[in-house]
């Protein structure tokens, strides 16, 4: 039996192919001399991408362009969990071909399981154990596969659930065991009416029956090389090679430097009796080779090993720092030792520890150390299982136009492609909510039977008259009833007839020809989406059915004028396409029944395990892979990244079918064997001469936990030797910190726009004077620019939708009974105000909230109204008014203004009301000025400027009347216009003539064109504002102390 190993810091591919080629792994057998020989040979490596590198690996050992390679087979692919033989190699030397059934679909089995569970969740005990919908089925039924593969694989049989004694464990579990043992009789009587076998049933057969025919009639060397064993069906392939007369084993980073007592304990130690006194070490990297050598009958020093670990090289470091846990007291007098120290020393030569703040900084100070690689002229590899690290990293390189590979390729559901898929099916789903529309639409895959940008402008069209605001009705039907009902209203717009829109919106400019572009999309989305629209959104659909309708929506929305589908184009295009075709080529139900609601989910969980891989470059330099991919690769430099808990190692998987004592007592692997896997590429890419380790003390904004592999390689390295790897690792974070800072940092000043006089504002309203006193910019902004803000995208109702309902009823009541109230003033209210609430009332919060308010305050109103009538000689509601103000140089301000009511009393005098259904301001900001809106309505009803008012009349009272709806409904406030309590309050008339006065004089400062329109003049009003707070970019400038601001 032939069995050898390659140290760490020995290149493992390269050493195994020029010994094969020299004649030191299979006796007799050389082929330097004789390079036709090698087609003999067969190499079994661990995955498809060793294979590739041993191909090119060959042609160098050979030094020749082309040659006659062996065969080499991909013993086992991702963490050999899915090993595939090709037919071809079923059928070698003339033998018929293998009697085994083919496997199930992967994507069949989990719908067919999940129909299973779904039956299964439908019984009253169970249905609490199965929530969340048809997509939590569904990956519940995902999770019952991956048990179904730990069996085969573990050679568990269903039987030995029978072992289970249900009243040891928990209800759950118990349930979850009734289920299993239901299974354990449906599911072989399934397979075996299909004539399908699992597919890690038809895998184990695969190797079987390859390692049999290995031994019953093969000629030539055989050699297995990188595969630590540890799947059994395996192992058992291992032990055959191993047995073959020109058969060869090679092992990756035997660890030959564990004392004897420590390596037994990594199997377990067991008594007499044969039970265990140590359970096994399963998270320790070297358990599956040390039970392979187990099974082999051979001890470690059995092993040969290839090549001269370097001088520098980490064996021991790594056997120290990988030492079971019951064995680390040893590490008081081990790492004293002269030798070990010596060795250890030499370890962490070349190794340099990042300790970045947070994932982004991780990122960039890892593309700093690939650049610097590339630049020295040396390759560079970064191994990370973090799928985000690894495109952060990318984006940086790509910044630096630096080629690179990326073996991780992408989620099918995250490329464009697939986030189209998901947005058509979202966007139908949910009723064409306007964040997902807008994404659909504005998709670059979008095209709707047009070529590319076709729909740009009727996209942004829409987007400005239905999209912004309160979200339209559902579904495109609802769309385009909302549509007509805007054109509608804006033609009333145009007559001068009441309409709901308001001529200072942005959406009443719009064009009529700039509609009909609108109206066409809406046309052609309805068409498109139909197949999905018209199930409904109640009835359960087969997910087949769904998926039919699904596909046909996404060839209409993503053809273009040739009537190419362009969504099913391309690499990832094509992984889409054989998704669907996975699920409909034989045009039969899933048996997975779902409602159009959770289709979306159900879709988005059924295909994220398609990746779509990224094609590669043959001269890149760079090279970023996960840690399955990265096994057997050679780089200068590795960057070991994202080594924190949870990520590296990864944290154990929670088994929703079978509990930890349960698997245990089945014989199953635990949670922690996939710490073991990560722990041994761990210490086979430390292997490499030149090793950066990354992590980050962030992890998606909250606090992360270094991985344990970086605790034991400090405790074994020591604080001196470690603090010399971190120090070598912070040039690439500062470097990183650096990128980005500018050379000075210059605070800005506060803007401050001194428009020409020609171009500022000569009329503005009462509530504009009081933006103009507290935020000038805002008046710049938007009567100066013309910025007028938008609503944001799908914006909920809000207090000024409610107050424009409340407002327009009270108006309408008061304009309709000025002269006389009706008999019953609270109904002809309620009946006005259902007409302005009728829009709203789709909304559930309207309905629930607003409408019952609104009728507290009709009979507050009422009632308030009948005891204020009696000093009341005429109303005059929703009322306009406007004073001219002479400036000279034929420049002549207007003053304007709409006031909610107007009183005349018996004694001659005028009352001026507001309504507000917010806080109203104080009698002492009225008095102060900083609320000048009552006031210069006073002034111009005093100088004449309301129609059928005299100049010159007195105002006896300024009221503002809140409504909330609340406890009470609402509130009648006369203003007493004083400073201080102990004040005089000041007349209405003199209040009246003193804003005009101050009013004229702010008018004239902004006349002179050296005045500028600065932001926040009052800052204690700072937080009534924010429009156009990004445009003055008040951030940067009151930070400086521009404002003595703090935060924003």
């Amino acid at each position: 039996m032939r069995v050898f190993s390659v140290p760490l810091s020995v290149p493992f591919l390269r050493t195994v192919i020029a010994a094969l080629v020299d004649g030191r792994l299979v006796e007799g057998f050389e082929a330097r001399q004789d390079p036709l020989s090698l087609a003999r040979a067969t190499l079994y490596l661990p995955t498809r991408r060793a294979g590739r590198l041993a191909r090119e690996i060959f042609l160098d050992e050979l030094k020749t362009d082309a040659a006659i390679l062996p065969r080499i087979v991909a013993l086992g692919d991702i963490d050999e969990d899915e090993l595939a033989f090709s037919e071809g190699s079923e059928q070698f030397s003339g033998t018929a071909p293998l009697d085994i059934p083919p496997r199930l679909g992967e994507l069949e089995r989990r719908l067919t399981l999940a129909h299973l569970v779904a039956a299964w969740a439908k019984s009253p005990v169970s249905a609490p154990l199965v929530v969340g919908g048809p997509a939590s089925t569904l990956a519940l039924a995902g999770d019952l596969a991956r048990l179904m593969d730990d069996m085969v694989t573990r050679g568990v049989a269903w039987e030995a659930l029978d072992r289970l004694v249900p009243d040891q464990f928990d209800k759950y579990w118990q349930h979850s065991l009734e289920f299993l043992r239901i299974a354990r009789k449906a599911w072989p009587e399934h397979l075996k009416e299909i004539g399908r076998i699992e597919p890690a049933e038809r895998r184990d057969r695969l190797i079987e029956a390859e390692a049999a025919r290995l031994t019953a009639h093969h000629e030539g060397p055989v050699v297995a090389a990188g595969s630590t064993g540890s799947m059994p069906a395996t192992a058992k392939f291992l032990n055959a090679v191993a047995g073959l007369k020109q058969g060869a084993v090679v092992l990756p980073g035997l660890d030959t430097d564990l004392d004897e007592e420590a390596w037994r304990t990594i199997g377990g130690v067991r008594d007499a009796q044969g039970k265990f006194t140590t359970q096994p070490a399963s998270n320790h990297p070297q358990f599956a080779m040390q039970g392979l050598l187990e099974r082999f009958g051979i001890k470690r020093s059995d092993v040969e090993i290839l090549g001269t670990p370097a001088p520098s090289g980490r064996e021991v470091l790594m056997s120290e720092t990988m030492r079971p846990s019951t064995a680390t007291e040893q590490w008081h007098d081990r790492l004293a030792q002269p030798d070990v120290s010596a060795k250890i020393a030499g370890g962490m030569t070349k190794l340099a520890v990042v300790e970045a703040p947070s994932s982004e900084m991780e990122a960039l100070a890892i593309a700093v150390a690939m650049r610097e690689a590339r630049h020295l002229g040396k390759s560079a590899a970064l191994v990370t299982p973090d799928r985000a690290l690894a495109r952060r990293v990318m984006a940086a390189l790509t910044r630096w136009n630096l080629e690179f590979n990326d073996s991780g390729g992408d989620a099918l559901t995250d490329t464009p492609s697939g986030i189209f898929a998901r947005l058509a099916a979202e966007a139908a789903a949910k009723g064409l909510e306007p964040p997902t529309l807008l994404a659909l639409l504005k998709h670059p895959l979008f095209r709707l039977g047009g070529k590319d940008g076709a729909f740009k402008r009727a996209t942004e069209i829409l987007e400005l008259a239905l999209l912004r605001g309160t979200r339209p009705q559902a579904g495109t039907s609802g769309l385009a009833r909302d549509f007509d009902r805007f054109r509608v209203e804006l033609r009333k717009l145009r007559s001068h007839e009441t309409s709901s829109l308001h001529a200072s919106e942005p959406r009443a400019k719009l064009r009529d020809d700039e509609l009909d572009q609108a109206q066409s999309l809406i046309a052609a989305l309805q068409r498109a989406l139909s197949p999905l629209e018209v199930v409904g959104s109640t009835k359960p659909f087969d997910f087949a059915e769904l998926a039919h309708r699904h596909r046909e929506a996404l060839i209409a929305l993503s053809s273009d004028q040739n009537g190419v589908a362009i969504v099913f184009e391309e690499a990832q295009g094509a992984v889409l396409a054989a998704a669907f075709d996975d699920l409909l080529t034989e045009q039969k139900p899933s048996g997975l029944m779902v409602q159009l609601g959770d289709y979306p989910d159900v879709f988005q969980t059924a295909y994220a395990d398609r990746i779509v891989r990224r094609p590669e470059s043959a001269n890149a330099q760079l090279q970023i892979y996960g840690q399955l991919e990265a096994r057997l690769t050679e780089s200068d430099r590795v960057i070991l990244g994202g080594l924190v808990e949870g990520v590296w190692p990864p944290a154990p998987r929670v088994d929703p079918w079978l509990s930890r004592p349960m698997r245990h007592e089945l014989g199953l692997d635990l949670p922690e064997r996939r710490i073991g896997l990560s722990a041994h590429d761990f210490a086979q890419l430390l292997g490499t001469d030149d090793v950066i380790l990354t992590h980050s003390a962030k992890v998606g904004g909250a606090p992360a936990v270094a991985s344990r592999f970086l605790h034991r390689l400090e405790a074994v390295a020591g604080e001196a030797r470690w603090d010399e790897a971190r120090s070598a690792g912070q040039k690439y974070v500062s470097f990183a910190a650096e990128l980005d800072q500018p050379d000075e940092v210059k605070p800005i000043e506060q803007p401050a726009p001194k428009p020409p006089v020609a171009t500022r504002p000569l009329k503005l309203s009462v509530t504009a004077i009081e933006d103009w006193l507290r935020d000038p910019y805002t008046i710049y902004a938007k009567y100066i620019l013309r910025l007028d803000p938008l609503d944001p995208v799908d914006m909920p109702l809000s207090a000024a939708d409610r107050g424009s309902a409340i407002h327009d009823a009270l108006g309408e009541f008061t304009q309709r009974f000025a002269d006389a109230l009706p008999e019953q003033p609270a109904l002809a209210l309620r009946g006005i105000g259902e007409k302005y609430f009728a829009p709203l009332m789709e909304r559930p919060e309207a309905r629930a909230l607003w409408w019952p308010r609104f009728q507290r305050i009709a009979t507050w109103f009422a009632d308030w109204e009948k005891a204020r009538r009696d000093d009341i000689e005429k109303i005059a509601a929703e009322i306009r008014g406007e004073i001219k103000i002479p400036l000279g140089n034929e420049r002549i301000f207007t003053l304007s203004a709409r006031a909610d009511r107007i009183e005349q009393r018996h004694d001659g005098s005028f009352a001026i009301l507001d309504y507000k259904t917010g806080q109203p301001p104080t009698g002492k900001q009225v008095r102060m000025g900083l609320s000048p809106q009552l006031t210069l309505e006073a002034a111009i009803l005093r100088e004449g400027g309301f129609e059928n008012i005299h100049a010159g009349s007195s105002v006896g009272e300024l009221v503002y009347v809140r409504l909330s709806g609340n406890n009470p409904p609402g509130e009648q406030r006369s203003l007493e216009l004083k400073i201080r309590n102990n004040d005089t309050p000041q007349p209405p008339d003199e209040a009246a003539d003193y804003a005009r006065e101050q009013l004229e004089a702010l008018i004239r400062k902004f006349e002179n064109e050296e005045t500028a329109y600065t932001s926040l003049n009052l800052s204690m009003w700072s937080n009534r504002y924010g429009a156009y707070d990004d445009l003055a970019r008040i951030k940067e400038w009151s930070a400086a102390g521009g404002l003595g601001i703090e935060e924003w």
